[in-house]
């Protein structure tokens, strides 16, 4: 069995916290060949390829299809360049997770919007008077640019911040996304990582200062998902794998749907540690599973 994992360099990731390294070393011991590849690496000539680096180092050009399964797990942003690696891996005749076609079809702050009615109210615009308009009926909002992730590019507004709505509509010229401040993120911001269409884990990710909850600049606790978060993953999960995506991440607040991350969701190693499980394994099998 060969895989083919799509990523950032592996020398700038973290190795005891990252996804991605935690998947390949797993998938390793369990005797799968993993191969690694930049998106830079992707290529075509008469047929989907790749300059893939094994576990050795070696590099070699190899057609996609070789692989039993590639995991695309190139962080945001989403731009061009990623754009265009979805088109080729597309291209590839081996299954793709998640799928190519619902990385260029969902953008991740724009996704959760199907489930609207479980989440805080939402604004998706370019236009600086409606902005304001829906600031001042909601008071306190957070300004979103739809490539943001980590927390990056997320602001809290009120009324006169004018000047950042500019700056996050580029003038009025494109759209970002506003929500209701919700003062439960002091508390924590929930991550629920999905595997199929079940929930695999969540950790509470307590801001150490201000509001930005990611794992990177928080306190990962321990937590279950209440019954209200149960019942939206219950209609979330489903529906995400009728689209191809096989592995996310749900973003809670107070109960509230905020985000669905399915482009390289992240925290399994702080989950599993959290738990006392090992759910790189749970995901390795869940993928050998799926491609037999």
């Amino acid at each position: 069995m060969n895989w083919l994992v799509v990523l950032d360099p592996l020398d700038g990731l973290i190795s005891k916290t990252d996804t991605s390294l935690a998947l390949i070393n797993q998938a390793r011991l369990q005797g799968i060949s993993v191969d690694t590849a930049t998106i830079d690496k992707l290529f075509f000539e008469t047929h989907g390829a790749v300059l893939a680096t094994d576990a050795k180092g070696k590099v070699e050009s190899r057609p996609l299809s070789d692989y039993t399964l590639i995991l695309m797990r190139k962080e945001p942003p989403y731009n061009l360049a990623f754009h265009y690696a979805t088109q080729l891996l597309s291209l590839s005749g081996t299954m793709v997770v998640n799928s190519p076609s619902s990385l260029r079809n969902f953008n991740e702050k724009l996704i959760a919007l199907p489930f609207i009615e479980h989440m805080p109210p939402t604004l998706v615009s370019s236009d600086p008077d409606l902005i304001h308009t829906f600031v001042k009926r909601h008071g306190s909002c957070v300004i979103k640019s739809l490539d943001s992730f980590q927390g990056k590019s997320v602001e809290k507004i009120g009324v006169e911040d004018s000047d950042l709505v500019m700056h996050f509509t580029a003038r009025g010229s494109q759209p970002a996304m506003v929500q209701k401040f919700l003062d439960r993120v002091y508390d924590g911001d929930k991550r629920v990582i999905m595997l199929g269409s079940k929930v695999l884990g969540a950790a509470m990710r307590k801001p150490k200062s201000g509001y930005h909850a990611n794992f990177a600049s928080s306190d990962a606790l321990k937590t279950e998902l209440s019954p209200t978060e149960l019942e939206i993953v219950t209609k979330i999960g489903p529906w995400m794998v009728e689209q191809g995506i096989h592995f996310a991440g749900l973003d809670f607040i107070g109960e509230q749907l905020t985000e669905i991350n399915i482009t390289c969701p992240t925290g399994i190693v702080q989950i599993s540690q959290l738990d006392g499980r090992n759910l790189a394994e749970e995901i390795v099998d869940y993928f050998i599973h799926l491609t037999k």
